[in-house]
């Protein structure tokens, strides 16, 4: 089994070619051998959270493949009512946090307690960070510190801790973030590897595993900014790794069960409240 833990549906920075509804993201995971792919809504994260949770409802009923994160944007407090979409709606498996597209910074007292709020209500939390030229309100320490706080969620650090933010190498790989979130020891903090240095520094995901452990690491492609070629390739390196199967496998897919509670029947991840 293979799944991915981190895709989006719709137009990614707007770009028609870059656009995927759910039967193209089913065609991906189709052409990449991919099980389950879980995905945010690109409408929720550049435009209208709501509009575009609501848009995901209607996607995940009419797939077989695709789980879901609703999207909370602290700026627009109102969107923590989308919560409820835990309980409605089984295939919504936990909520996904952009501080660099909507514009807060985690060092922000009011977003933190407004996302207190949030931790305490839900199982796992999908953490973008800060992985682009120009942007930096959410560092991996940061949000590994946040999470320390709410050791009874757990929480997806995306972007292989980041990338550092200097002139000199704009996206090379930030090791430094994922050995100080390893150090921090924390039981309920796990790094995805969505991001195309995967592609470009194949030997990275070694060095990240190393670093970080096979218990810790989950496999994501930010898909559809990577493509079904790219999916096959970068589950391609996770399969050459010098590293036991059973690591390999609890990157591809073991890890995630448990993160998404994929054991048995699809059950809601809002504590107290089971569908």
């Amino acid at each position: 089994m293979i799944i991915d833990i981190h895709g989006h549906l719709g137009y990614i920075n707007q770009a028609p070619f870059w656009a995927a509804d759910e039967k193209r993201l089913e065609t991906y995971c189709d052409e990449a051998n991919v099980d389950f792919l879980c995905v945010s809504s690109a409408k929720s994260l550049m435009y209208n959270a709501q509009e575009g949770n609501a848009e995901l409802n209607t996607a995940l009923n009419n797939s077989d493949k695709l789980l879901g994160y609703v999207v909370i944007n602290p700026v627009f407090p109102e969107s923590i009512a989308d919560i409820e979409l835990l309980t409605s709606n089984p295939k919504f498996k936990g909520v996904k946090i952009h501080p660099d597209y909507h514009g807060f910074d985690m060092k922000s007292q009011k977003a933190r307690k407004f996302l207190d709020g949030v931790a305490k209500q839900v199982d796992l939390m999908l953490f973008h960070v800060s992985c682009m030229p120009g942007t930096g309100f959410a560092d991996a320490v940061s949000i590994a510190k946040f999470a320390a706080n709410h050791p009874d969620t757990n929480f997806i650090l995306a972007h292989m801790a980041g990338i550092f933010q200097n002139g000199n190498y704009p996206y090379f790989p930030n090791l430094q973030g994922c050995e100080d979130v390893a150090a921090l020891k924390l039981n309920n903090v796990y790094i995805d590897t969505a991001h195309y240095l995967m592609y470009v520094y194949p030997d990275i995901l070694a060095k990240m595993v190393d670093i970080v452990g096979a218990n810790h690491i989950v496999f994501g492609t930010d898909v559809p900014l990577q493509g079904a070629m790219q999916m096959r390739f970068a589950i391609e390196i996770i399969q050459s790794l010098d590293i036991p199967q059973t690591d390999k496998d609890k990157i591809l897919h073991a890890n995630a069960i448990k993160l998404l509670n994929l054991r048995g029947a699809c059950k809601t991840t809002v504590r107290g409240n089971v569908a």
